[in-house]
Protein backbone atom coordinates (compact mmCIF):
# COMPACT_ATOMS: atom_id res chain seq x y z
CA UNK A 1 0.00 0.00 0.00
CA UNK A 2 1.11 3.37 -0.83
CA UNK A 3 1.39 6.08 0.92
CA UNK A 4 -1.01 8.66 0.42
CA UNK A 5 1.18 12.32 0.33
CA UNK A 6 0.96 16.06 -0.72
CA UNK A 7 2.76 17.61 -3.14
CA UNK A 8 4.91 18.99 -0.33
CA UNK A 9 5.50 15.13 0.64
CA UNK A 10 3.65 14.70 4.20
CA UNK A 11 3.02 11.25 4.46
CA UNK A 12 -0.14 11.17 5.49
CA UNK A 13 -0.63 7.32 5.89
CA UNK A 14 2.05 7.54 8.58
CA UNK A 15 1.17 10.57 10.82
CA UNK A 16 -2.54 9.07 10.84
CA UNK A 17 -0.84 5.46 11.77
CA UNK A 18 1.23 7.68 14.46
CA UNK A 19 -1.61 9.35 15.60
CA UNK A 20 -3.72 5.82 16.24
CA UNK A 21 -0.38 4.61 18.07
CA UNK A 22 -0.57 7.10 20.52
CA UNK A 23 -3.82 7.01 21.66
CA UNK A 24 -3.32 3.19 22.12
CA UNK A 25 -0.30 4.19 23.93
CA UNK A 26 -2.46 6.14 25.76
CA UNK A 27 -4.93 4.11 27.08
CA UNK A 28 -2.19 1.09 27.55
CA UNK A 29 0.37 3.18 29.79
CA UNK A 30 -2.94 4.35 32.26
CA UNK A 31 -3.60 0.75 32.69
CA UNK A 32 0.17 -0.45 33.27
CA UNK A 33 0.43 2.46 35.89
CA UNK A 34 -3.35 1.49 37.28
CA UNK A 35 -2.11 -1.82 38.01
CA UNK A 36 -0.09 -0.97 41.01
CA UNK A 37 -0.79 -0.31 44.09
CA UNK A 38 -4.53 -1.83 43.52
CA UNK A 39 -5.43 -5.23 45.15
CA UNK A 40 -4.97 -8.45 43.32
CA UNK A 41 -8.57 -8.62 41.31
CA UNK A 42 -7.78 -4.66 40.24
CA UNK A 43 -4.54 -5.14 38.74
CA UNK A 44 -5.48 -8.03 37.06
CA UNK A 45 -7.76 -6.37 35.50
CA UNK A 46 -5.78 -3.67 34.70
CA UNK A 47 -2.88 -5.95 33.15
CA UNK A 48 -5.67 -7.44 31.00
CA UNK A 49 -6.77 -4.34 29.86
CA UNK A 50 -3.17 -3.41 29.00
CA UNK A 51 -2.83 -6.83 27.05
CA UNK A 52 -6.36 -5.96 25.17
CA UNK A 53 -5.22 -2.14 23.82
CA UNK A 54 -1.16 -3.83 23.58
CA UNK A 55 -1.90 -6.18 20.95
CA UNK A 56 -3.35 -3.31 19.24
CA UNK A 57 -0.82 -1.32 19.72
CA UNK A 58 1.74 -3.38 18.33
CA UNK A 59 -0.02 -3.85 15.20
CA UNK A 60 -0.18 -0.33 14.27
CA UNK A 61 3.78 -0.07 14.86
CA UNK A 62 4.17 -3.01 12.43
CA UNK A 63 2.15 -0.75 10.32
CA UNK A 64 4.24 2.36 10.56
CA UNK A 65 7.23 -0.09 10.09
CA UNK A 66 5.39 -1.24 6.76
CA UNK A 67 5.21 2.42 5.36
CA UNK A 68 8.78 3.07 6.19
CA UNK A 69 9.58 -0.08 4.03
CA UNK A 70 7.37 0.60 1.21
CA UNK A 71 7.14 4.40 1.47
CA UNK A 72 10.28 5.38 3.20
CA UNK A 73 13.88 4.43 3.24
CA UNK A 74 14.15 2.15 6.41
CA UNK A 75 17.62 -0.10 5.38
CA UNK A 76 16.53 -3.58 4.36
CA UNK A 77 18.68 -5.60 7.42
CA UNK A 78 16.78 -2.70 9.75
CA UNK A 79 13.03 -4.30 8.68
CA UNK A 80 14.67 -7.65 8.95
CA UNK A 81 15.39 -6.71 12.88
CA UNK A 82 12.28 -5.62 12.81
CA UNK A 83 10.35 -8.81 11.73
CA UNK A 84 12.04 -10.39 14.35
CA UNK A 85 12.46 -7.71 17.08
CA UNK A 86 8.39 -6.26 16.98
CA UNK A 87 6.82 -9.62 18.25
CA UNK A 88 9.54 -10.63 21.06
CA UNK A 89 9.37 -6.96 22.03
CA UNK A 90 5.48 -7.37 22.54
CA UNK A 91 6.18 -10.88 24.60
CA UNK A 92 9.16 -8.60 26.48
CA UNK A 93 6.05 -5.97 27.40
CA UNK A 94 3.65 -8.71 28.37
CA UNK A 95 6.55 -10.48 30.80
CA UNK A 96 8.01 -7.13 32.43
CA UNK A 97 4.60 -5.80 33.13
CA UNK A 98 3.77 -9.69 34.70
CA UNK A 99 6.65 -10.26 36.62
CA UNK A 100 7.20 -6.20 37.61
CA UNK A 101 5.21 -6.75 41.05
CA UNK A 102 7.41 -9.44 42.49
CA UNK A 103 10.89 -8.94 40.52
CA UNK A 104 10.56 -5.04 40.84
CA UNK A 105 9.19 -2.26 39.21
CA UNK A 106 12.07 -1.63 37.03
CA UNK A 107 11.05 -3.68 34.64
CA UNK A 108 8.01 -1.46 33.91
CA UNK A 109 10.67 0.52 31.72
CA UNK A 110 10.20 -2.54 28.85
CA UNK A 111 6.21 -1.73 28.35
CA UNK A 112 6.67 1.83 28.68
CA UNK A 113 9.45 2.24 26.57
CA UNK A 114 9.27 0.18 24.10
CA UNK A 115 6.36 1.62 22.22
CA UNK A 116 7.67 5.25 21.82
CA UNK A 117 11.33 4.01 21.25
CA UNK A 118 10.21 1.76 17.78
CA UNK A 119 7.40 4.33 16.88
CA UNK A 120 10.32 6.92 16.85
CA UNK A 121 12.40 4.30 14.66
CA UNK A 122 9.54 3.51 12.05
CA UNK A 123 9.30 7.44 11.67
CA UNK A 124 12.86 7.92 11.01
CA UNK A 125 12.36 5.25 8.72
CA UNK A 126 9.24 6.66 6.54
CA UNK A 127 11.01 10.20 6.68
CA UNK A 128 13.95 10.27 4.28
CA UNK A 129 14.85 13.94 5.20
CA UNK A 130 15.72 12.79 8.83
CA UNK A 131 18.58 10.87 7.66
CA UNK A 132 21.02 13.90 7.00
CA UNK A 133 20.47 15.21 9.95
CA UNK A 134 20.32 11.66 12.12
CA UNK A 135 22.39 9.03 9.94
CA UNK A 136 21.81 5.79 9.66
CA UNK A 137 24.62 3.96 11.63
CA UNK A 138 24.63 6.10 14.82
CA UNK A 139 20.70 6.27 14.86
CA UNK A 140 20.12 2.59 13.91
CA UNK A 141 22.39 1.58 16.81
CA UNK A 142 20.95 4.32 19.54
CA UNK A 143 17.21 3.91 19.27
CA UNK A 144 17.73 -0.32 17.51
CA UNK A 145 20.10 -0.73 20.86
CA UNK A 146 17.81 0.65 23.35
CA UNK A 147 14.79 -1.65 22.10
CA UNK A 148 17.21 -5.03 21.72
CA UNK A 149 18.13 -4.46 25.23
CA UNK A 150 14.47 -3.43 26.69
CA UNK A 151 13.84 -6.77 25.11
CA UNK A 152 16.27 -9.36 26.04
CA UNK A 153 16.29 -8.15 29.43
CA UNK A 154 12.17 -9.25 30.65
CA UNK A 155 13.03 -11.92 28.18
CA UNK A 156 16.01 -13.48 30.33
CA UNK A 157 14.31 -12.36 33.68
CA UNK A 158 11.24 -14.24 32.19
CA UNK A 159 13.52 -17.20 31.41
CA UNK A 160 14.74 -17.21 34.83
CA UNK A 161 11.55 -17.94 36.35
CA UNK A 162 10.37 -21.06 34.35
CA UNK A 163 14.00 -22.37 36.00
CA UNK A 164 13.51 -24.32 39.55
CA UNK A 165 13.72 -22.19 42.67
CA UNK A 166 12.67 -24.38 45.80
CA UNK A 167 13.12 -21.10 47.69
CA UNK A 168 11.25 -18.80 45.13
CA UNK A 169 8.39 -21.39 45.46
CA UNK A 170 8.48 -21.66 48.73
CA UNK A 171 8.01 -17.51 49.28
CA UNK A 172 5.17 -17.49 46.97
CA UNK A 173 3.57 -20.40 48.50
CA UNK A 174 3.48 -18.38 51.79
CA UNK A 175 2.01 -15.25 50.03
CA UNK A 176 -0.86 -17.17 49.06
CA UNK A 177 -1.41 -18.54 51.93
CA UNK A 178 -1.38 -14.90 53.50
CA UNK A 179 -3.86 -13.73 51.09
CA UNK A 180 -6.18 -16.31 51.24
CA UNK A 181 -5.77 -16.21 54.89
CA UNK A 182 -7.02 -12.53 54.80
CA UNK A 183 -9.77 -12.79 52.58
CA UNK A 184 -11.13 -15.31 54.75
CA UNK A 185 -10.55 -12.77 57.38
CA UNK A 186 -12.22 -9.84 55.77
CA UNK A 187 -15.27 -12.34 54.78
CA UNK A 188 -15.93 -13.62 58.13
CA UNK A 189 -15.34 -9.85 59.71
CA UNK A 190 -17.78 -8.65 56.93
CA UNK A 191 -20.22 -11.88 58.28
CA UNK A 192 -20.16 -10.99 62.24
CA UNK A 193 -20.31 -7.31 60.80
CA UNK A 194 -23.62 -8.43 59.08
CA UNK A 195 -25.24 -10.62 61.97
CA UNK A 196 -24.48 -7.53 64.49
CA UNK A 197 -26.41 -5.00 62.07
CA UNK A 198 -29.48 -7.52 61.79
CA UNK A 199 -29.50 -8.68 65.75
CA UNK A 200 -30.21 -4.44 66.15
CA UNK A 201 -33.83 -4.45 64.24
CA UNK A 202 -36.78 -4.99 66.02
CA UNK A 203 -40.13 -3.38 65.92
CA UNK A 204 -38.74 0.22 66.60
CA UNK A 205 -36.44 0.24 63.11
CA UNK A 206 -38.12 1.38 60.05
CA UNK A 207 -39.15 -1.34 57.14
CA UNK A 208 -36.05 0.12 55.24
CA UNK A 209 -33.59 -1.36 57.62
CA UNK A 210 -35.19 -4.66 56.25
CA UNK A 211 -35.31 -4.23 52.96
CA UNK A 212 -31.56 -5.96 51.92
CA UNK A 213 -33.26 -8.87 53.43
CA UNK A 214 -36.71 -9.84 52.09
CA UNK A 215 -35.57 -11.10 48.81
CA UNK A 216 -36.35 -14.78 48.83
CA UNK A 217 -32.38 -15.63 48.24
CA UNK A 218 -31.66 -13.94 50.97
CA UNK A 219 -30.16 -16.47 53.60
CA UNK A 220 -32.07 -14.42 56.54
CA UNK A 221 -35.26 -14.03 54.58
CA UNK A 222 -37.68 -16.07 56.64
CA UNK A 223 -36.17 -14.14 59.94
CA UNK A 224 -36.41 -10.76 58.39
CA UNK A 225 -40.33 -11.06 56.96
CA UNK A 226 -41.05 -11.92 60.14
CA UNK A 227 -38.97 -8.95 61.85
CA UNK A 228 -40.56 -6.72 59.13
CA UNK A 229 -44.28 -7.77 60.36
CA UNK A 230 -43.75 -6.58 63.44
CA UNK A 231 -42.43 -3.40 62.61
CA UNK A 232 -44.43 -0.78 64.46
CA UNK A 233 -44.29 1.89 61.38
CA UNK A 234 -44.33 -0.58 58.99
CA UNK A 235 -47.79 1.18 56.97
CA UNK A 236 -46.52 4.52 56.77
CA UNK A 237 -42.73 3.76 55.86
CA UNK A 238 -44.27 1.25 53.21
CA UNK A 239 -46.00 4.34 51.67
CA UNK A 240 -43.11 6.20 51.89
CA UNK A 241 -40.77 3.99 50.04
CA UNK A 242 -42.96 3.40 47.16
CA UNK A 243 -43.57 7.32 46.86
CA UNK A 244 -39.65 7.34 47.03
CA UNK A 245 -39.60 4.95 43.34
CA UNK A 246 -38.90 1.86 45.70
CA UNK A 247 -41.25 -0.20 44.06
CA UNK A 248 -39.06 -2.93 43.12
CA UNK A 249 -37.92 -3.35 46.52
CA UNK A 250 -41.33 -4.38 47.91
CA UNK A 251 -42.17 -7.38 46.08
CA UNK A 252 -42.95 -8.64 49.71
CA UNK A 253 -45.75 -6.17 50.55
CA UNK A 254 -48.41 -8.40 50.43
CA UNK A 255 -46.79 -10.48 53.26
CA UNK A 256 -46.00 -8.15 55.82
CA UNK A 257 -49.37 -7.31 57.83
CA UNK A 258 -49.93 -4.47 56.41
CA UNK A 259 -53.07 -2.54 56.08
CA UNK A 260 -53.84 -2.11 52.39
CA UNK A 261 -55.92 1.21 52.81
CA UNK A 262 -53.39 2.87 53.72
CA UNK A 263 -51.14 2.05 51.25
CA UNK A 264 -53.45 1.70 48.10
CA UNK A 265 -52.96 5.20 46.89
CA UNK A 266 -49.00 5.30 46.95
CA UNK A 267 -49.12 1.72 45.07
CA UNK A 268 -51.00 3.20 42.65
CA UNK A 269 -49.14 5.52 41.72
CA UNK A 270 -45.58 3.66 41.83
CA UNK A 271 -47.15 1.07 39.77
CA UNK A 272 -48.18 4.08 37.21
CA UNK A 273 -44.45 5.36 37.40
CA UNK A 274 -43.37 1.81 36.52
CA UNK A 275 -45.66 1.09 33.89
CA UNK A 276 -44.09 4.39 31.88
CA UNK A 277 -40.69 2.83 31.71
CA UNK A 278 -42.42 0.34 29.49
CA UNK A 279 -41.13 2.08 26.39
CA UNK A 280 -39.46 0.90 23.39
CA UNK A 281 -37.76 4.35 23.13
CA UNK A 282 -36.28 3.80 26.40
CA UNK A 283 -33.52 1.46 27.96
CA UNK A 284 -34.20 -1.48 29.91
CA UNK A 285 -38.11 -1.66 28.25
CA UNK A 286 -38.30 -5.27 28.61
CA UNK A 287 -37.12 -5.51 32.09
CA UNK A 288 -39.79 -2.69 33.55
CA UNK A 289 -41.96 -5.08 31.51
CA UNK A 290 -40.91 -8.39 33.26
CA UNK A 291 -40.63 -6.11 37.14
CA UNK A 292 -44.70 -6.22 36.49
CA UNK A 293 -44.39 -9.82 37.02
CA UNK A 294 -42.97 -9.60 40.27
CA UNK A 295 -45.63 -7.48 41.21
CA UNK A 296 -48.63 -9.29 40.66
CA UNK A 297 -48.72 -10.74 44.07
CA UNK A 298 -49.02 -7.45 45.54
CA UNK A 299 -51.58 -6.23 43.12
CA UNK A 300 -53.70 -9.43 43.84
CA UNK A 301 -53.86 -8.89 47.49
CA UNK A 302 -55.31 -5.22 46.80
CA UNK A 303 -57.53 -5.77 44.52
CA UNK A 304 -58.94 -8.69 46.62
CA UNK A 305 -58.97 -6.07 49.64
CA UNK A 306 -60.72 -3.48 46.94
CA UNK A 307 -57.84 -1.05 46.44
CA UNK A 308 -59.09 0.76 43.30
CA UNK A 309 -55.73 0.30 41.16
CA UNK A 310 -58.14 0.53 37.93
CA UNK A 311 -55.86 3.64 36.04
CA UNK A 312 -52.31 1.81 36.65
CA UNK A 313 -53.30 -1.38 36.17
CA UNK A 314 -54.37 -0.36 32.62
CA UNK A 315 -51.63 1.27 32.14
CA UNK A 316 -50.00 -1.69 32.96
CA UNK A 317 -51.87 -3.34 31.05
CA UNK A 318 -51.16 -1.43 27.68
CA UNK A 319 -47.88 -0.93 28.19
CA UNK A 320 -46.96 -4.87 28.73
CA UNK A 321 -48.93 -5.63 25.91
CA UNK A 322 -47.23 -2.94 23.27
CA UNK A 323 -44.23 -4.10 23.61
CA UNK A 324 -45.49 -8.22 23.98
CA UNK A 325 -43.41 -10.23 21.42
CA UNK A 326 -43.25 -13.45 23.34
CA UNK A 327 -45.80 -15.76 25.38
CA UNK A 328 -44.45 -14.64 28.88
CA UNK A 329 -44.87 -10.85 27.93
CA UNK A 330 -48.34 -11.60 26.78
CA UNK A 331 -49.31 -13.60 29.36
CA UNK A 332 -48.42 -10.57 32.26
CA UNK A 333 -50.74 -8.49 30.15
CA UNK A 334 -53.43 -11.28 30.62
CA UNK A 335 -52.80 -11.22 34.32
CA UNK A 336 -52.93 -7.68 34.93
CA UNK A 337 -56.15 -7.22 32.64
CA UNK A 338 -58.28 -10.46 34.69
CA UNK A 339 -56.98 -8.07 37.86
CA UNK A 340 -59.42 -5.52 36.24
CA UNK A 341 -62.27 -7.50 35.81
CA UNK A 342 -65.03 -7.29 38.32
CA UNK A 343 -65.16 -9.97 41.11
Amino acid sequence: MKDQTLSGGVPYGAIALFAIAFLLYSGFLANLLGSRGTDLAGRGMALGFAAIIGAVLWLALTGLFVLAWFNGRLPGWLAVAALIVLPLSAIAAAAAAGLAEERGWWLMTAPIALPPLLALLALWGRLPALHGVLPVGPTSAALGGAIVVLTVVPLVVGWIETMPNPERDAQRAEQQRRYEQETERRAQQAHAEEETRFARLGPASSLGDYLDYLPPGSSRHAQALAGARLVKSRNQDAAALLREGRLNDLEALWQLDLDPAQICQAYGAALQVQAMKIDRNQPGYVSAALDIEWQLPNMKWLAVARCDLGQALALAEARVRAIADNVRLTGIADQVAALRQPK
